[in-house]
């Protein structure tokens, strides 16, 4: 009986002497010691191609050994792959038009026991003009074209992929026949400077190794194209682009007919046929004042000689169905008519034109604004069928008309050849 009680003792007596060997050595150490923990990892949830940024990660060890970093990114060149932050470069593109990849980066960290924690992110590699273009993709009808400011009747389509483009275009001849049908096909590529509603496109037509020039405007519905060098200019409509509706106080408007321009087809106006007035409330008359005596001694006769030009401002003129009488055909001075709309990128594109010529001119001749969605009674009388088109009107006669976006000297110098 007391030979087992004497083996038992000696036994615990064993085993508490191992712990307190094993505790004291490094492998106890080791087996009781915790891992690194990660607590943020930061990296850039995308990157152009090309660009360099800075990868950090934080991490801590409850026993406070040294840690050690090492960082494994899938593609691009690490500057230095240890370290708890490291400079990278996203991996380059010989051509610039080219789809997204993923690339994954990994980290390892470890303790002086050599124990490790790792984490994993991915970035997404891009490039911008692949970006821009894959939204400008889809298909496209062709809404007007102009060349030098005159419209050309075509009708036609443009398709768009990230990288090429397809044109089809049918010309309309005078007998109101319509051509064979043409089809451009080739491949285009943004420029910079660019973002997705306006920049620059350099388009290369298959068997043509020169690029065609062109600025764009798109505002995720209209695309309006314009070539400087022949000074033609296009305004197409996204066939899946969803219809905007213009609210006015007026009678309803039929969407079908006010979503989208229809093409320009300006037939002109017979020389003697001149459009009736539309009929508007007469102004009320002032009631006659008369006039108090004059002191001779202090007459000041400049304001009598030398009235206030009647377009004084220089600023374009709104007018509407109500004020075009007055505005219009009973103005002192002539009169340049712009029909435009809020949704028309080329009538952005003549808006500053427009009002440094108004103040330019501004002792020559008025120009004024007239918004086709809220004043279709003027538009329809005077068959406007583009946009944006310009009447220029002289004693409340129309005297020449012309549409589309144009240069500043050329928009002038047809006015003042209509004066003539």
């Amino acid at each position: 009986m007391h030979l087992h009680k004497s083996t038992q003792i000696g036994l615990i007596i064993l085993f508490i002497l191992q712990i307190a060997i094993f505790s004291s050595c490094d492998q106890y150490e080791e087996f009781t010691n915790d891992p690194p923990e990660i607590t943020n990892l930061t990296v850039p949830v995308e990157v152009e191609y090309g660009e360099t940024v800075q990868l950090r990660i934080r991490a801590f060890d409850a026993n406070d050994d040294s840690l050690t970093y090492i960082w494994d990114v899938s593609e691009g060149t690490l500057v230095n792959d240890t370290g708890p932050e490291v400079q990278w470069t996203a991996p380059e593109s010989t051509e610039e038009m080219v789809p997204a990849k993923i690339v994954t980066v990994s980290v390892y960290v470890r303790d002086g026991s050599e124990k490790d924690a790792s984490k994993t992110a991915t970035i997404l590699v891009y490039s911008k003009p692949y970006r821009i273009a894959e939204v400008l993709s889809g298909t496209y009808r062709l809404v007007s074209k102009s060349v030098h400011g005159d419209p050309v009747q075509v009708t036609g389509t443009l398709r768009l992929t990230p990288t090429t483009f397809t044109q089809e275009f049918q010309e309309v001849l005078e007998d109101e026949a319509q051509s064979r049908k043409q089809f451009v096909t080739g491949s285009y590529k943004l420029v910079r400077p660019f973002n997705q509603n306006s920049g620059t496109m350099h388009w290369f037509t298959h068997g043509n190794p020169k690029a065609s020039v062109g600025t764009y405007t798109w505002d995720g519905r209209f695309l309006a194209i314009v070539f400087p060098a022949d000074a033609t200019q296009y305004i197409y409509n996204r066939a899946d682009a969803v219809p905007e509706v213009v609210e006015t106080d007026d009678e309803p408007i039929d969407n079908n007919i006010d979503v989208e321009p229809e093409p320009i087809n300006l037939e002109p106006i017979e020389e003697d046929i001149e459009p009736e007035p539309i009929d508007v409330d007469p102004e009320p008359v002032e009631e006659e004042i008369e006039p108090e005596p004059i002191d001779d001694e202090h007459v000041e006769e400049p304001e009598a000689l030398n009235p206030d030009p009647v377009n004084a401002d220089g600023k374009p003129v709104v007018i509407t169905d109500a004020t075009f009488k007055t505005e219009v055909l009973e103005a002192e001075l002539p009169v340049v008519l712009e029909f435009e709309a809020v949704w028309c990128p080329f009538c952005r594109q003549m808006k500053p034109i427009v009002e440094s010529v108004a103040l330019e001119h501004r002792n020559t001749f008025i120009i004024g604004k007239l918004d086709i969605d809220e004043n279709r009674q003027t538009m329809e009388q005077y068959r406007v069928k583009g946009i944006p088109t310009y009447i220029v009107f002289r004693n409340g006669a129309e005297v020449s008309r012309f549409a589309g976006a144009m240069p500043k000297q050329v928009f002038v110098q047809k006015i003042l050849d209509a004066l003539k």
